[in-house]
């Protein structure tokens, strides 16, 4: 039997064609799958026939947590990391940062995985460490926000507001996939109905990726992981720029923004002696006039056995003081869940954490 949520819409269809049953019932069954429906006998709008033939070659399945663990941080709601064990014994990673300002400014971010593993091998990446596995499902990818949403709806009464493709994996070398969930996740016939425009793709930079999201209908943002603006440094830390050159990546972004008309994010890691300098910052300024952008520089995250130091707050200021005198907007982005390995670089799949909470649902299936 073949799980549905490992099927895209157009596949599923093309399954039900084979079962003699009309394209339009795809979209009905998939409806009751992402509303937590896992039985098709409870599909009661769907002639009994159909249930039948579904019963018989098709099964649900429903992500579940193996560990949830929380932050310490105490000033804010507590960000929440869940490992999923998967149906083939592997595991993934997600998180969910909550950034509650006021009553009246509330904001929830799910960071959602793509990949068991990453084939991109970032040296400053635990995830890229890992090697890689395999391409997340649909369902695998959609079912994390799944149990996200009923944990913020539970413990905060809270609706997930945004989603980022930052976790663990290349989502652009999961494309297809990535791009079915994020019409999950963002139609009103489904229950998660996330705006596309709160909804950012982040990529180490395969350029060829960029290229087909330009041509994409979802308005959802787009996110570099820059890291440095000079060639051989980003070759140094970050071996894809051996496949894609900035010039490549520069053009792409160029593309991009002439088809969507989107500001770009560009992600920078900050690494103490090594792309925090004077002339980091001035290439970094060349590198972010191509198109309009906004920069969040990033505090390193330290990963067990690697020797990068993160930039002192000195340093830290001169680099964005630079930025700033050449007109570019650029803040530093607050890493949230370390003390967990939750933030931006630490996902790893280790499930030891100094805190454990009650998981949300029962970890047995």
């Amino acid at each position: 039997m073949q799980d549905l949520k490992s099927l895209s819409l157009s596949e599923f269809q093309n399954e039900l064609a084979q079962l003699g049953e009309p394209a339009f019932r795809a979209e009905q069954v998939m409806e009751w799958a992402y509303r937590g429906v896992l039985n098709f006998s409870d599909m009661t709008n769907l002639p009994k026939t159909l249930r039948q033939k579904l019963s018989e070659n098709f099964f649900i399945s429903h992500l579940v947590p193996s560990f949830v663990s929380g932050s310490e941080e105490i000033e804010h709601a507590q960000t929440v990391k869940f490992l999923f064990l998967l149906d083939d014994g592997k595991e993934i990673e997600t998180v969910l940062i909550p950034d509650f300002k006021s009553e009246s400014q509330k904001r929830l971010t799910v960071c959602v995985s793509s990949q068991v593993g990453c084939a991109m091998a970032c040296k400053f990446c635990a995830t890229g460490y890992m090697g890689f596995t395999r391409n997340l499902t649909v369902g695998e990818i959609v079912g994390q926000v799944e149990v996200a949403a009923k944990w913020a709806e539970t413990h905060w009464n809270q609706r997930i507001t945004n989603l980022v493709f930052m976790g663990m994996g290349e989502p652009m070398l999961n494309y297809e996939r990535v791009m079915e969930s994020a019409y999950i996740l963002t139609s009103h016939r489904y229950p998660f109905q996330i705006g596309e425009r709160h909804i950012t793709l982040s990529t180490v930079g395969i350029v060829s990726g960029i290229y087909r999201l330009a041509e994409s209908e979802p308005k959802i943002n787009l996110a570099i992981s820059l890291h440095s603006a000079i060639e051989e440094k980003r070759r140094d830390f970050m071996p894809v720029a051996y496949q894609f050159s900035l010039q490549e990546l520069r053009e792409a972004l160029i593309a991009y923004y002439a088809r969507k008309k989107r500001e770009i994010f560009i992600e920078y890691l900050l690494l103490n002696g090594i792309n925090d300098g004077e002339e980091d910052a001035k290439a970094l300024v060349k590198f972010a006039r191509s198109v309009p952008s906004k920069i969040n520089l990033i505090d390193y995250n330290p990963i067990a056995n690697i020797d990068y130091q993160r930039t002192s707050d000195a340093r830290k200021e001169k680099f964005r003081a630079i930025l700033h005198e050449a007109g570019l907007f650029a803040s530093v982005r607050r890493s949230r869940g370390k003390d967990i390995d939750a933030a931006c670089g630490q996902l790893a799949t280790r499930s030891v954490s100094s805190k454990r909470i009650q998981p949300l649902v029962q970890t047995t299936k």
